[in-house]
């Protein structure tokens, strides 16, 4: 099973660059050519600029605030694949993880803030023992791409 969130990631950035067009435009016929002046007043104009900059700079962080990331996952008979890069404002943090299927020793979905946060944890068996890569967020996922690398993890058995 292949699966990932590309999809949601180029609509999440589309959506950035469009708010970003979209708000500077407001503000150069706004403020620079005042073309709103025959309709509403000067305070008015203020306050509905405050507010458009504050829906568009949460629009512009949400990402980096849900923490998402791209995340491929793949699994099959010979072991399980997940790689991922941070996205948002600024891109980096492109890791990978690879445990082969006779290793694979569990896997663990936590949730933090309330649930606003959501991390899946892999383990694997080194030398015997069971150990833990670190979380990845999967804040980016929808709750079926979620289950769908549940069921995947669950058709592994367990080293430990």
């Amino acid at each position: 099973m292949t699966l990932d969130n590309g999809e949601r990631i180029v609509a999440i950035r589309l959506a950035g660059f469009i708010s970003t067009v979209v708000f500077v435009l407001y503000v150069f016929t706004a403020h620079f050519a005042r073309i709103y002046r025959h309709f509403i007043s000067e305070d008015h104009l203020n306050i509905l600029t405050a507010v458009l900059a504050l829906a568009y700079l949460i629009l512009l962080l949400w990402p980096a605030l849900k923490k998402y990331r791209y995340i491929y996952f793949s699994s099959d008979e010979r072991g399980i694949t997940l790689r991922w890069y941070k996205t948002g404002l600024m891109p980096g943090e492109s890791m990978s993880i690879e445990i082969p299927a006779e290793k694979f020793a569990g896997y663990e979905i936590t949730t933090a803030f309330n649930g606003f946060h959501r991390y899946l944890k892999l383990y694997q068996s080194v030398q015997g023992r069971k150990a833990g890569y670190n979380p990845v967020s999967i804040s980016a996922l929808r709750k079926s791409q979620v289950s769908k690398i549940m069921n995947a993890l669950n058709s592994y058995k367990s080293t430990i």
